[in-house]
């Protein structure tokens, strides 16, 4: 009797024996041994000689797999052709066509594309294609399949990255793409692969902790602008951070040759932005006269705020939020990140344009075209939102030092 699914998926080698045979028939047999791996086999006679055929191990064959494969098999016998020649053959012509390794053509379309990338994600993406997508680098572009391509995302969400799934798939999908485009393969099983239908959902997105309630702005205001114990660039770079909506890798990058003191502006290039758009942040009377306060004392590096102990690199990551937790505010209550939310709450509870927050934000809005129109179409509105949002801060840090005095 043939075989089915649940006694492949069940079957097991006997206490007391080595290996068992479990025929599907048609010469087609699993092979079970008893340190549990199952292998796929098919006999057959060629030349007067029996022989057999190794087929993959089970579950990467599954039943029907291993049935399409010896049914290819027998077409070769009934044309008087060895299966097993005729695949050692196969292999041996993959191995000389380097040219048609998945990462070699992978590095053709990374070389094409890398200059209309930053440094650091043309460098994320070569990481990508040859570190995360190790197990299928080293294939043959026509030998990959989507049963390929979904064990790679498996094995991602078994280490835990399962983030990164959506962008390496988008980037196979593409090698592909070039692949179909200069005749190196006829399919692209990356297409119509969907993650929903092979990955676990993942958890709910957990929003930075950001406090949005003026009492306990104005609080939290008062302790950043008068506690002074500690290091002058964390202590000088916290008062910063709320008064100009950057994100705390923006603000620790942060270089003198981006501020212009003349216009008023703090020009940030694409390279530095987490959009890879150029960004302008226009300056308020209190952060002009901060940063040059600020200047007086670090103008001898090029960034903002210099690393301690090496000039040259900026401060280290969580040291925004570290500041933070010394002045008493755990994670949950507020995060460096959190400057963010809590300036686009308050915002838009006065009333102002949400186009006009999310473009000093820096977020994404609308399509190309028209990014490019607001950003020169709310400078002016943003330049009067910035200098209300610091005189609002400066009025909250006012009130909470008068009550308690």
């Amino acid at each position: 009797m043939p075989l089915t699914a649940q006694e492949v998926k069940n079957t097991s080698c006997p206490d007391g024996q080595s290996q068992v045979k479990r025929s599907d028939g048609n010469n087609l047999f699993l092979l079970i041994k008893n340190n549990g791996s199952k292998l796929w086999r098919l006999r057959f006679r060629h030349a007067g000689k029996y022989q057999e055929m190794a087929l993959g191990k089970y579950p990467s064959i599954s039943l029907s797999e291993a049935r399409r494969l010896a049914e290819e098999a027998r077409a070769s016998l009934i044309h008087g052709i060895n299966p097993m020649d005729e695949r050692r053959e196969r292999k041996r012509a993959k191995t000389t066509s380097k040219d048609k390794l998945f990462s070699t053509i992978a590095m053709k379309w990374w070389e094409q594309q890398r200059d209309s990338w930053s440094e650091d994600h043309a460098s994320r993406i070569k990481r990508w294609l040859l570190v995360d997508s190790e197990s299928i680098s080293g294939l043959h572009i026509e030998e990959i399949d989507a049963g390929h391509i979904t064990e790679l995302m498996l094995a991602i969400e078994a280490a835990g990255t399962s983030k990164k799934a959506p962008n390496i798939l988008a980037v196979i999908n593409r090698v592909f793409g070039y692949a179909l485009a200069h005749r190196l393969t006829r399919n692209n099983p990356a297409q119509g692969l969907s993650l929903r239908d092979i990955l676990k959902p993942l958890p709910p997105v957990k929003h930075r902790a950001a406090i949005v309630k003026p009492n306990e702005l104005a609080e939290l205001m008062k302790d950043i602008d008068t506690n002074q114990s500690g290091k002058y660039c964390v202590i000088e770079a916290l008062k910063l951070i709320p008064r100009i909506f950057l994100r705390p890798t923006e603000i620790r990058h942060l270089k003198w040759e981006y501020i212009d003191f003349d216009d008023c502006l703090i020009r940030i290039p694409a390279e530095e932005m987490k959009r890879s758009r150029e960004h302008l942040v226009p300056m308020s009377k209190q952060v002009v006269s901060h940063l040059k306060e600020i200047k007086a004392v670090t103008g001898y590096s090029k960034l903002v705020f210099p690393n301690q102990r090496d000039s040259s690199k900026p401060m280290s990551k969580n040291i925004l939020t570290n500041r933070l937790r010394e002045l008493g505010y755990p994670a949950d209550v507020m995060s460096a990140h959190g400057f963010r939310s809590t300036a686009s709450t308050i915002l838009h509870e006065k009333g102002w344009n949400h186009e006009v927050i999310e473009v000093q934000l820096a977020h994404l809005t609308g399509t190309a075209t028209s990014r490019a129109y607001n950003r020169s179409l709310y400078l002016a509105e943003r330049t009067k939102l910035m200098q209300e949002w610091a005189d609002y801060l400066d009025e909250l840090v006012s009130k909470e030092s008068q009550e308690l005095s």
